[in-house]
């Protein structure tokens, strides 16, 4: 046998077998223009602060002091209005790095923003510190994929997989496929081998053992004398687990030792948490397993039933599975690491004679744990004995799984923790609050756990008389039921139910308790009051990712993302209509409102630090508070202490525990539902529909697995044809154009060329054009040298009236995240009409004084001596605003005001740090209101700013 070729990365000049070297170069030369690009900003961002220091400590706020407009400075300021107490293990001081192990490997001198890394102690991996630039967050090596010269088997060739593929997504029926066949085969140029829909299907069978296929089993449960039998269909857990590990492309990206992370600010090491591993629950994990070669191998399951047709009739139970080792991007993305459907549980249908009782709510937990325990199956014995896998590299690992978040709404999370619901005594799954103390968020109650849960069903059971039993079991909230969790190791199902942010915020707390009220108090002021909330709300400023509300006083959502963005404006859109001395209680409410917004945004942070973690705790005190007032005055009745809640009690602690909300939010799972419900509607005859249903899902698992390959193979091939290939980022399908980090300001969508002349002419009565082509050659010939670029012949700029711009509608900011300090894009428009609206996008701007806000006029290039400049024509909102009202300390409002139209000046395009939306004060004309609460990172912006300019709320 001949011996294997190998070949020379160009990149990393490492040796590599011929097979997988297209894949490994690729994401070799992606991560190193990342790395570069991290270089350079940091450097950028030293320069600058040494450069601020020397001239002026104190000149401008700490959010700024980077000469690489919107980069980050340090980091997340708690808010001004109290200085928290920090807890001391979550910081390392820099006297004490003196005492660190020698196995401690330092940077060779410790800067702004270093990153330190501690690793869980069973993993013999040593503490590290690295400089910002140099630490890439959960970076994967590159992967090796093997080279497999047929991808599409078992499919006779690649245009037979094509057309299959094609026909399952197409939701084709066996009909139309059959006639579909028919006019290609007449007409089929390359070999086309496919004849029938029957064969496809064969087809399709043969290729469902690349991963692991459904099962059915069959349980019986008792009641009233009588056994009912149920479908279970199931995925084993532990084989879909393999299927990920022996994957290549995902291998390098595994996670399996816990970490901690810390950021230094100067003068501390301070903490912060994003993905599971770098938070307690999984370090406390690993540190429970029986051997120190074994790895925490976790799962995040979700359960929930859904809707698949239009009025409800017909319901599925499905199961989601996603991988805790796996980054947040893959392991809530929609690919191969994703989220997969793995169990079909049965539904108990209502009867008429016990529906209600005690025993048939029994019935039906004892149903949903029985199925569950087929689900568990798999991992139940080896979370004991651990499992060895061969992984996607040959190397050998130990695991033991676990199930470390269970992802749910509270009917779902009362049913793993088998409590009995919102009127038992103690209706937490997490804790033993009693129910009447369920408003008091403030207060620590002792936690449940699994063996002191089952302690008490076993000491209950022990009990002769029933009384004696239900006695004990309700005063903890309890069901006699055996627990399905209890089968798996290192898993605690009290303490694996995580925070819900779309159930107990969006469709929670905010739909269905503040919003509800404030609809009623609104409507009880009047009419003419709620005609001008919608009117604010039609006349809110359209940005991206934000729903916009014609009107939203008279309706009602089924959508949590609907009554998030409602939640994030409603303050923006009803301050200047209810009065505080006329309208007392909803000014009241409104204020509750704008502190339950404060709680969501910090729970929203992908990346929580000790600060953010303080500053939430007080955003719910603070909120409570001003409940609790609004409450003791409110008449309506309603009861403000319900389970939802209280959940604000375990929030933070919960993410400490398990990582950013986005880790435990079932909005990711919930988007499952959507591929279910099109297949039941277009592919299923209503009847038995799992078995058509999971036959399905786990085609299409196929079909992504057999696409995945055939564009590794696409990618080999043409890598082998021309060497270059890998070198242009115009052939590589893996990156998305508007991922691009490599720039930080491009402009789009270029009109035609217009004259000085007839420019000004168009804007004639429009003063903020007021001697346009005189003002951009004054503004050129002061900016050009100040930054290093001679004026043309050592003149000042004049242009002639003839001479053209090119005025562009679009630009592209690209901007360092404050919250996880990885670029972020906004899309910003300066457009006459777009999408038959016009719309000027407002900006944050770099000055030499500070940061102003601003509204886009005009986007444009100009020519100088053969070199173009990108400028921007803004209208400053900087005029002083004088003191701060009272309403606006209420609402936390950043307020700027508009200069006279005529003082609008020219800025380069490179001076835009982001963008931002203002929203009109309706009371006080020419007054703004900063929204600072579109994105994470504006908010936490904003809290900065107010926190430098002594802001005390």
């Amino acid at each position: 046998m001949p011996p294997e070729r190998t070949s020379i990365c160009e990149t990393c000049s490492q040796k590599f077998k011929s097979r997988g070297l297209a894949a490994h170069q690729k994401a070799c030369r992606r991560d190193a223009i990342r790395m570069q690009e991290d270089l350079e900003r940091q450097n950028a961002r030293a320069a600058s602060r040494a450069h601020t220091e020397l001239l002026n400590p104190q000149s401008r706020p700490i959010l700024h002091q980077s000469q690489q407009p919107g980069a980050s400075q340090g980091f997340h300021a708690a808010p001004a209005a109290c200085e928290p107490t920090f807890d001391d293990s979550e910081y390392v001081h820099l006297d004490e790095l003196g005492g660190l192990s020698n196995d401690h490997v330092l940077p060779p001198a410790i800067q702004q923003d270093d990153i330190r890394t501690e690793y869980h102690p069973r993993s013999g991996i040593p503490t590290k510190t690295d400089h910002f630039a140099d630490f890439r967050c959960h970076t994967a090596a590159p992967s090796l994929v093997s080279e497999n010269t047929t991808p599409w088997e078992p499919f006779s060739s690649r245009i037979d997989f094509d057309f299959a593929e094609l026909i399952l997504k197409a939701n084709l029926t066996k009909l139309q496929t059959n006639e579909l066949i028919g006019l290609i085969r007449r007409a089929a140029l390359e070999r086309f081998s496919v004849t029938d829909y029957d064969g496809i299907c064969k087809l399709w069978d043969a290729a469902s053992s690349r991963h692991a296929k459904f099962k059915k089993e069959v349980i019986s449960v008792p009641h009233r004398d009588q056994e009912h039998n149920f479908d279970v269909w199931y995925r084993p857990l532990w084989d879909w687990a393999c299927d990920l590990l022996k994957d290549p492309r995902l291998g390098p990206h595994f996670v399996f030792d816990a970490q901690r992370l810390y950021k230094f600010d100067g003068q501390d090491f301070v903490r912060f948490f994003d993905e599971p591993w770098t938070a307690n629950a999984f370090w406390n994990s690993q540190s429970s397993l029986p051997k120190d070669e074994g790895k925490p191998f976790a799962f995040i399951i979700y359960a929930d039933k859904a809707k698949l047709s239009s009025f409800g009739r017909q319901k599925a139970y499905p199961v989601i599975a996603r991988c805790v080792n796996l980054p947040v991007g893959i392991r809530n993305g929609e690919g191969f690491g994703g989220g997969r459907l793995v169990g079909w549980l049965p539904i108990v249908e209502e009867d008429k004679q016990y529906s209600g009782t005690q025993s048939f709510v029994n019935f039906k937990n004892v149903v949903w744990h029985e199925s569950f325990k087929c689900l568990l199956k798999s991992i139940a014995l080896l979370s004991k004995t651990g499992c060895w896998v061969t992984c996607w590299d040959n190397i050998k690992r130990l695991f033991y799984p676990l199930i470390l978040i269970l992802s749910a709404d509270y009917e779902e999370q009362c049913v793993m923790a088998l409590i009995r619901g919102t009127k038992c005594k103690c209706p937490c799954p997490v804790c033993l609050v009693p129910r009447e103390e369920l408003g008091n968020v403030l207060t620590s109650y002792p936690l449940r756990t699994s063996a002191s849960m089952q302690a008490t069903i076993a000491e209950a059971r022990s009990f002769s008389r029933q009384e004696d039993k239900e006695k004990l079991l309700k005063s903890r909230g309890l069901r006699d039921v055996d627990n399905a969790f209890s089968d798996v190791a290192h898993t605690d199902v009290h303490s694996a139910v995580s925070f819900d942010r779309l159930h107990v915020n969006n469709e929670g707390n905010f739909s269905d308790h503040l919003w509800t009220q404030f609809q009623e108090r609104i409507k009880s002021v009047g009419r003419q009051i709620q005609s001008k909330i919608d009117l604010h709300f039609d006349s809110m400023p359209r940005w991206r990712n934000i729903n916009h509300f014609n009107h939203v006083m008279d309706i009602s959502f089924s959508d949590g993302s609907k009554y998030e963005d409602i939640s994030k404006l409603i303050v923006f859109a009803a301050h200047d209509v209810i009065d505080r001395g006329t309208h007392a209680l909803p000014y009241l409410l409104l204020r509750c409102i704008r502190e339950y917004v404060n709680i969501d945004m910090y729970a929203a942070l992908e990346v929580h630090t000790s600060e953010t973690i303080a500053a939430g705790r007080l955003a719910i005190m603070e909120f409570t508070q001003l409940l609790d007032r609004y409450s003791a005055k409110d008449d309506s009745g309603k009861n403000w202490a319900y389970p939802k809640r209280h959940a604000y009690a375990h929030l933070f602690d919960d993410i400490e525990l398990k990582g950013a909300t986005r880790n435990t939010n079932t909005k990711p799972n919930e988007k499952c539902h959507g591929p279910i419900r099109r297949i039941y509607l277009r592919r299923t005859n209503f009847k038995n529909i799992a078995e058509q249903v999971l036959r399905l899902d786990h085609r299409f698992l196929i079909a992504h697995s057999i696409r995945l390959d055939i564009e590794d193979y696409d990618d080999l091939i043409a890598s082998r044809k021309d060497p270059s290939y890998l070198n242009s980022a115009d052939n590589d399908e893996h990156l998305d154009n508007d991922l691009d980090t490599t720039f930080h300001v491009k402009l789009g969508a270029a009109q035609n060329e217009q004259t000085f002349a007839a420019l000004e002419q168009e804007h004639a009565n429009d003063n903020a054009f007021n001697r346009f082509r005189i003002k951009l050659a004054d503004f050129l010939s002061d900016s050009l040298p100040a930054h290093g670029i001679p004026l043309p012949g050592g003149k000042r700029i004049k242009f002639m009236p003839d001479e053209t711009v090119t005025e562009h509608r679009f630009v592209k900011v690209n901007f360092e995240s404050i919250v996880d300090w990885r670029t972020t894009t906004d899309y910003l428009r300066c457009s006459p009409s777009f999408h038959n609206f016009p719309r000027y996008d407002c900006v944050i701007l770099q000055t030499q004084a500070g940061v102003i806000f601003g509204r886009l006029l005009m986007l444009f290039t100009c020519v100088v001596d053969g070199q173009t400049h990108p400028v921007a024509l803004v209208h400053p909102y900087d005029a002083p605003v004088g003191q701060r009202s009272l309403k606006d300390k209420h609402f936390q409002f950043w307020r700027v005001r508009q200069r006279p139209r005529i003082s609008s000046e020219f800025f380069s395009v490179h001076s835009i740090i982001r963008g931002a939306a203002l929203v009109e004060d309706h009371s006080i004309p020419g007054d703004y209101l900063v929204i600072d609460t579109i994105d994470t990172d504006m908010f936490l912006r904003m809290k900065v700013m107010h926190k430098s300019a002594g802001h005390v709320e």
